[in-house]
Parts: C-alpha cells; sequence; structure tokens
C-alpha cells in the first residue's frame, strides 16, 4: 500500500486529503507545497488508513511551518484511534500552544 495526497485550494484554503498508510516506507509521498496565499490548512484524515512516528514527525513540520506562514492546521475526519494517538502524542497541545503564540 502506499500514500496518496490530494490537494485542492479555495480561496485562502488549502485541503489535504491523505490516503493510505503514512510511514517511513511512504513518507517520501508526503509534499505538501503551502502556496504563500493559504491562511489556513485542513486536513483530511478519513483515508488515513495507518500512521507511524515518521508521520507524525511529518505532521509536526508542517504543523511548524504553517505557522511560521502564518498560517493554521486543522485535522478533520480523525477516526478514534488517531485521535487518540494525536492526543497522546500532544499535537493538539503543541497547536494550541502555536496559534496562542508559543514556540
Amino acid at each position: 500500500m502506499r500514500l496518496e495526497m490530494k490537494q485542492h485550494i479555495q480561496g485562502s484554503t488549502l485541503r489535504v486529503e491523505i490516503i493510505g498508510l503514512m510511514d517511513y516506507s511512504t513518507i517520501d509521498d508526503f509534499e505538501l507545497g503551502i502556496p504563500d496565499n493559504v491562511t489556513k490548512i485542513i486536513v483530511d484524515l478519513a483515508g488515513l488508513d495507518f500512521i507511524d512516528s515518521t508521520g507524525i514527525g511529518a505532521f509536526l513540520s508542517m504543523i511548524y511551518d504553517a505557522s511560521e506562514r502564518g498560517s493554521t492546521v486543522e485535522f478533520v475526519s480523525m477516526n478514534a484511534v488517531i485521535t487518540e494517538l494525536f492526543d497522546t502524542i500532544g499535537i493538539f497541545r503543541i497547536m494550541e500552544s502555536l496559534q496562542k503564540g508559543g514556540q
């Protein structure tokens, strides 16, 4: 299995759909170019079947990059397992801190 990404821009919002596996063997397929006019990134995880620490690291890099550009990131359509993983690792707390101006 592999990783597939679908990107759609509407106004200043970039919507990214992640489909498949996001791990060390597929991470090279995670190429997210954030256009300069984007202020919000919505990441749809309905099609994400599996994520490992490599995928988590890629999402953290995306979150920090977006924050440096003044953009926000929102994860949608997460299943319970991925939601619990993000909560346990602290991704939601990191996002909240960055939105409040933390580093």
